[in-house]
């Protein structure tokens, strides 16, 4: 089949996408500059508002992969996907109650001090270092995937978008920092919901209305949600995806450094639990209307699958394929289109080119290599960084190009990767008995396993039976041919059964490997003791989740600690308490400087002054001791 183009108007709205993002970029680099800190340019001041940062936490992930890859996955497999709405609820809503708030109250500018302190500095780079390495190869996918997908569909030359995207977010994101980056986050958002609505209305219109698409897809087998099969090898059932899933979604609001630097840019840790519940209600929204134009899509194709009747090369061009068969007549809505997959994009790299620039300077430069630098020196620095790592995530992009059959294991990676990531952070937070040695261990034993599946899943991958929903190409206007190759017996791996466990449950795997295996070296090495650590790095499971329970098994699941060692190190371990001559008020020895007036320090006795956060981010809150 011929070709279509884009026209001129669509051209027109894509330049204009590109451009805006670029002013924002000015508007914040020069016309209201304040980007001289670090602070000010990785986190924004922590002076952002709950609502814009909402949107950017929920594009920063949002990509065109995922833009293209929901409606493709519910038209070959069916619509179990959509569960993956509830597990990014309940992620958020995890977030924003147990893990948020505890980053908050350290005040890291990289997630990675934490391990750190809690652990040491192996474990610290171990983390930063796979962080760094996923985020660089997925933001390359991210940036040529899409651009291959509409070149294929639309003709639109596939280096122009990569160089135009990748030269775009790098100038908006290294001199506008971190506020420029939210805020073309929120314009990207915008269009991406526009985009997706364009295409839902005018699908439902071309296929003969709601009903009938429904209807359609449920006689096709596409309308699915009871597949409750307790088989790990089952792609996709209601507990895959709300458990594996769910953990997912909580290694990246939880524990992913791009999601970690949007909590600390707002203003209150209650305004950082709002965004976060804003996101969970934004991603489920986009999963569902992706899901419904999956659904749309098999029942315009119902009777004439483009991929099997080789219009298409690949799956996961048949969003753009529909997008110029329906909508080219009407000029401008394929532009919208576009500008809803660039603004994927746009919104990925961005965030992920900020996160690393922090990762780098923070754990690399002052930590792994010793320096110090000035505020201001550190904030130049990271524009400097943030103008490199766009031209090497540029680069990779073209050797991405080159990786071909590859791509879909490299983009498995990024589940690979951050499972243990969340299982180190996992060990620290609630297992107050875990040491370094188990940290380290468990999470270079956790990392093996997973890239040992992940091969075996890829090198078996032939070997296990297709789990594709039926196609038809009764009805296409071209006759199609269809030969079925005469395969040879294959030899079955006698681990298949364990190579073809779902996707999904990688990260469960991979946090139980570290749990298990680092709590076992942490018992053979000598675990921490009580009076051994600071209880500001624990998250008492009892106190979440067992706060019914006697004392005597909340004290059990406290490995030792009770309240009073808790309270006890909050004194040691909280900023003194001064009061400012001529002043009534109660400050922290932080504001202390600020103020620059004389003070005296106390300790009132019974008194515990929390600061969850400096000065600038909330106020202490101060309590007494039973």
């Amino acid at each position: 089949m011929a070709l279509r183009t884009l026209s001129i108007v669509d051209y027109i709205f894509l330049i204009i996408l590109l451009l805006s993002s670029a002013v924002i970029g000015v508007l914040f680099g020069f016309f209201k500059r304040k980007q001289s800190s670090s602070k000010e340019y990785l986190l924004a001041g922590g002076s952002m508002g709950v609502f814009p940062t909402a949107l950017s936490i929920m594009v920063s992930f949002l990509s065109a992969i995922t833009i293209l890859g929901i409606p493709s996955e519910v038209y070959v497999y069916g619509t179990m996907y959509i569960y993956q709405g509830i597990s990014y609820i309940l992620s958020s809503t995890i977030t924003a109650l147990v893990f948020m708030p505890k980053f908050r109250e350290m005040n890291c500018t990289s997630a990675y001090e934490y391990l750190e302190k809690r652990f040491d500095r192996k474990v610290r780079m171990c983390a930063s270092f796979s962080y760094s390495f996923l985020m660089l190869i997925y933001m390359a996918l991210v940036l040529y995937a899409p651009a291959l997908a509409l070149s294929q569909t639309t003709g639109l030359n596939i280096w122009l978008s990569v160089v135009s995207i990748g030269v775009i977010c790098t100038f908006y994101s290294s001199v506008g920092g971190m506020k420029a980056v939210i805020w073309t986050d929120v314009l990207q958002a915008v269009v991406i919901f526009v985009g997706i609505l364009a295409a839902l209305i005018q699908g439902f219109i071309v296929v003969g209305g709601v009903k009938r698409t429904f209807s359609i897809a449920y006689n096709g087998g596409r309308i699915e949600f009871n597949s409750v099969s307790f088989d790990p090898r089952v792609r996709h059932t209601v507990w895959s995806l709300i458990i594996g899933g769910g953990l997912n979604a909580l290694s990246v609001f939880g524990f992913n450094q791009t999601q970690v630097q949007r909590y600390m840019c707002v203003r209150t840790t209650r305004g950082a639990r709002q965004a976060l519940f804003i996101n969970a209600v934004g991603n489920t929204l986009v999963v569902i209307l992706c899901g419904i134009m999956g659904i749309i899509i098999y029942a315009y194709y119902v009777d004439c699958d483009p991929y099997t009747a080789k219009y298409i090369s690949g799956i996961d061009q048949i969003f753009p394929y529909f997008v110029m068969e329906v909508l080219s007549d009407k000029k401008g809505l394929p532009g919208i289109f576009l500008a809803c997959i660039f603004s994927g994009s746009l919104s990925t790299i961005s965030s992920g080119v900020n996160s690393l620039a922090a990762v780098f300077i923070e754990d690399v430069y002052k930590s792994l290599m010793g320096r110090t630098l000035s505020d201001e020196r550190q904030g130049f620095l990271s524009k400097i960084l943030s103008i490199i790592l766009g031209g090497v995530v540029m680069l990779l992009t073209y050797i991405v190009s080159y990786l071909g059959s590859v791509l879909n294991a490299a983009l498995s990676l990024f589940g690979v990767l951050s499972g243990p990531i969340m299982g180190v952070f996992f060990l620290g937070f609630f297992f107050p008995k875990a040491n370094s040695h188990g940290g380290f261990i468990g999470f270079l034993t956790s990392l093996c396993l997973q890239l040992w599946i992940l091969l075996g899943a890829q090198l078996t991958k032939k070997q296990v039976k297709s789990k594709r929903l039926p196609l038809s190409v009764a009805n296409c206007s071209v006759p199609i041919n269809i030969t079925t190759p005469i395969t040879n017996p294959i030899k079955l791996n006698p681990l298949l059964d364990f190579y073809s466990i779902s996707y999904l449950w990688y990260s469960p795997i991979a946090l139980g490997t570290v749990i298990t295996v680092g709590m076992i070296v942490s018992y053979l090495t000598r675990p921490v003791k009580p009076k051994e650590i600071d209880p500001k790095l624990i998250i008492p499971v009892s106190g979440i989740c067992c706060f019914c329970l006697p004392k005597r098994i909340r004290d059990w699941l406290r490995c030792g600690f009770t309240d009073d060692d808790y309270l006890e190190k909050k004194v040691q371990n909280n900023n003194e308490l001064i009061v400012p001559k001529g002043c009534n008020t109660i400050h922290t020895s932080k504001i202390q400087q600020t103020l620059g007036t004389n003070t005296i320090a106390i300790f009132p006795s019974g008194v515990v002054i929390r600061t969850t956060m400096n000065g600038a981010y909330d106020n202490p809150t101060i309590w007494t001791k039973d």
